[in-house]
């Protein structure tokens, strides 16, 4: 998700170690997050490709529907405080060994360009994850307060998904 307007910083909530970092610039955002999980990858790949249901992890995600021409498409929700934002993504997939790719399908979506990676690896029995992604929005964000509000709404929601989806892989 340049003019580095944000510093990466680590997190740790309860035992979930998460670094994330937003970097901004000409309307660019550039994320990158890694972070462990406490289930085995083959669990997580699963969950992670299961595209209809992805709204079940993320606050963020109001709808998920993978599109016949294999195509995703992500209906986003966002609040700020009492300003809230509905977007759409529409995303080409391409899945290989343990790593899922999106590219973002502007004429389809609220964003002009864009891509997003996932790559699992296992981790000591717990899997690793590693997300990176570059969007460029076709709406205005705030360029002083935008990048640390997007940074702080990723970091939460971050966790809160890791959370879903270690409380899911255990009442399953």
């Amino acid at each position: 998700m340049f003019a580095l307007l944000l510093a990466g910083q680590a997190v740790h909530a309860a035992d979930t170690p998460l670094t994330l970092t937003v970097l901004h610039k000409k309307n660019i955002y550039q994320t990158n997050l890694t972070a462990t999980i406490n289930i085995p990858p083959d669990k997580l790949f699963k969950l992670l490709t299961k595209y209809n249901e992805l709204y079940k992890f993320s606050h963020l995600i109001q709808k998920s529907e993978l599109q016949t021409n294999g195509s995703l498409l992500l209906e986003l929700k966002s609040c700020f405080t009492f300003i809230c934002f509905n977007k759409k993504q529409m995303m080409r997939m391409t899945v290989s060994q343990y790593t899922v790719i999106g590219t973002i399908i502007p004429e389809q979506s609220d964003f002009s360009s864009g891509w997003a990676r996932w790559k699992i690896s296992k981790l000591n029995g717990h899997s690793k994850i590693s997300f990176k992604s570059e969007m460029t929005p076709k709406f205005w964000v705030p360029p002083f307060i935008g990048p640390w509000l997007i940074k702080q709404k990723l970091k939460e929601e971050a966790l809160s998904s890791i959370h879903f989806i270690e409380n899911h892989t255990k009442q399953n």
